[in-house]
């Protein structure tokens, strides 16, 4: 059956106004697009150190360790290099050494100071002011994610343990944003990211320790979350967020409770209120139980002791430490309309988030004390010393900084310390998952076709239309071969640009690495070629959102190596049934 007619009418006339944009490299699966925290300058000044070139002005020569200065100029970027000015939507200074150490860029980051960045960097104007792109092997990227996240004192495995996690965290992460210039952010909005700093030896051992491994699900790459400490238990992410994922369960984590550097905030309530007790407390806390007390009784009273303190109210189903409220129930002396002196119980109920307050000079360990937002609340028995005397009694407290979901970076330092493996340490926050190793081309089986083409970037030769099972009857590997698609899970139906061939291997079945399936002209991955690809290639062309990896491939349509008004040209031919596009390479 024959394409259905539809003429396209595009607006091209900005367009002839662009220089090309080669097509970028194809091992898009282990580099990584950080958006770097610049502020919002006009103009940028920077240092290239090392052995750089300018994309879009290769015969440019560019100085090793010559500060330059780039400004926004309307939608362009305009740089001077020696007596060469370049004006462009954008500039990107490509390291000589791609996936090496010895060439970086210095500059002055908004929220870290100054830095230094590995890989290549891209400069460009987004909303009046000069944006900066940072591309770069993953690994070389958790060289500078990993000693911030945690820090680069912290014991061996549990650096490693952190690198598995901030390498899963970013592969997943950055699927999700398929059409924007950048995959992740460089603040905690995503993951802290300040650059290369050769001293951070031990967090660099341990990203190379562990190089390629993610955490995975049945098959998929979890995205694998992890916050400063969880108050002593694992949280679900339906608790957190919306849905519950299987390996986020409620776990007890005594690790977290045990290190002395998680945050918490504490109030002492005391089972006998004597003068040396009540001085103890939170003045807060007192006001707030002796009106509650007063309301109770329906008249003055005078708190003798604490019997009980109980929390209530959970804020989720199952078995969640957060809490709402705290019963508290007292016993109290009064005196009667007659001048009877009595004693009975009163039960009072505090609300939790109410006692969220205290004062900067109380060194106690107080609620409020650090003006942290702290998210498990609850009480618990306790004992409190002071002058040597030991006072027994209650604690309302609240832990937890961060969601609590997945690692535990202070657990997790405890569990090292402890003498706790890595891989150890990740069954325990992420349970029933599995540690995969992401291999490389060379290192996995070798594939074998006769019908597609099959190159380090990608698979190609593939006819609209093709079956997911045909195209796997089609090449042979001594590897396990399945198709999966952009978020790592089993595919269905008919292959589209952006699915990959998964070729899994090693004694265990825990090694595998995924290569693009690539049908050009399929710019939008739902397996067609149509207008939407058109606008998709137009829209990429005017740089308001970009396309990478696989679908940056497949809009070279004229297999000449470069995205650009020609491969528009052929798209909008091919959709007016004015000429074909080959799937050949």
């Amino acid at each position: 059956m024959g394409k259905p007619k539809k003429i396209l009418v595009l607006c091209l006339a900005l367009l002839l106004l662009l220089p090309a944009l080669p097509a970028q490299g194809a091992v898009f699966t282990t580099d990584i697009r950080v958006l770097l925290s610049l502020g919002e300058p006009e103009t940028f000044s920077f240092t290239p150190v090392g052995e750089f070139s300018i994309q879009e002005a290769p015969d440019v020569e560019v100085e090793d360790g010559v500060e330059l200065e780039i400004q926004a100029v309307g939608s362009q970027v305009s740089l001077q290099v020696g007596e060469e000015i370049i004006t462009a939507p954008s500039i990107t200074f490509l390291s000589g050494n791609y996936g090496e150490r010895t060439d970086y860029i210095r500059l002055v980051n908004d929220e870290y100071g100054t830095c230094t960045y590995l890989g290549n960097m891209t400069f460009d104007v987004y909303e009046g002011a000069v944006r900066a792109i940072n591309t770069l092997p993953i690994e070389q990227y958790l060289y500078g994610v990993v000693p911030h996240e945690m820090s680069n004192s912290f014991p061996i495995d549990a650096l490693k343990a952190q690198a598995v996690c901030a390498r899963g965290f970013a592969v997943a992460r950055s699927s999700r944003y398929s059409s924007r210039a950048y995959d992740l952010g460089d603040t905690s909005n995503d993951q802290v990211y300040r650059g290369y700093a050769s001293r951070n030896t031990r967090a660099i051992a341990a990203v190379d320790a562990t190089c390629g491994q993610v955490l995975t699900y049945e098959g998929d790459i979890i995205e694998s979350y992890y916050s400063a400490s969880n108050g002593g238990q694992t949280e679900r992410t339906g608790n957190v967020w919306e849905t519950d994922l299987p390996y986020y369960i409620n776990a007890d984590d005594p690790y977290d409770l045990a290190n002395a550097s998680s945050l918490e905030e504490k109030s002492f309530i005391p089972e006998s209120y004597t003068p040396e007790t009540m001085a103890l407390m939170d003045p807060f806390v007192l006001l707030a139980i002796e009106q509650a007390a007063y309301a109770a009784a329906g008249q003055a009273v005078e708190i003798l002791s604490t019997v009980e303190v109980t929390p209530q109210s959970p804020l989720y189903e199952g078995e969640s430490r957060c809490y709402e409220e705290a019963a508290i129930t007292l016993m109290v002396g009064y005196t009667e309309a007659d001048g009877t002196e009595r004693t009975g119980q009163v039960t009072i109920v505090l609300t939790l988030d109410d006692l969220q307050y205290g004062s900067y000079e109380n060194t106690l360990g107080r609620i409020g004390a650090s003006r942290t937002r702290l998210r498990m609340k609850g009480a618990e028995r306790g004992t409190i010393t002071s002058g040597g005397v030991e006072y027994q009694g209650w604690y309302l407290t609240q832990r937890r900084y961060g969601h609590g979901v997945g690692l535990s970076q202070r657990g997790a330092q405890e569990r090292a310390r402890a003498g706790e493996a890595y891989t150890d340490i990740l069954s325990f926050y992420y349970a029933g998952t599995t540690l995969f190793t992401v291999g490389s081309f060379d290192e996995a089986p070798e594939l074998d076709s006769g019908t597609y083409t099959i190159e380090e970037w990608g698979i190609s030769d593939i006819a609209l239309g093709t079956e997911i099972e045909e195209l796997l009857g089609e090449i042979e590997s001594e590897g396990q071969l399945s198709v999966v698609d952009t978020r790592g899970g089993e595919a269905e139906g008919t292959v589209c640009t952006g699915y990959f061939l998964r070729n899994t291997y090693g004694e265990e079945g825990t090694t595998f690495f995924d290569l693009p399936l690539v049908i050009y002209g399929d710019l939008n991955g739902d397996g067609d070629i149509d207008g939407e690809d058109a606008t998709a290639l137009q829209s990429h062309l005017l740089r308001a959102t970009l396309l990478t990896g696989p679908r940056l491939r497949a809009a070279d349509v004229n297999h000449d190596g470069e995205v650009d008004l020609d491969d528009l040209y052929r798209l909008i031919q091919y959709v007016n049934d004015d000429a074909n596009i080959s799937q050949g390479s």
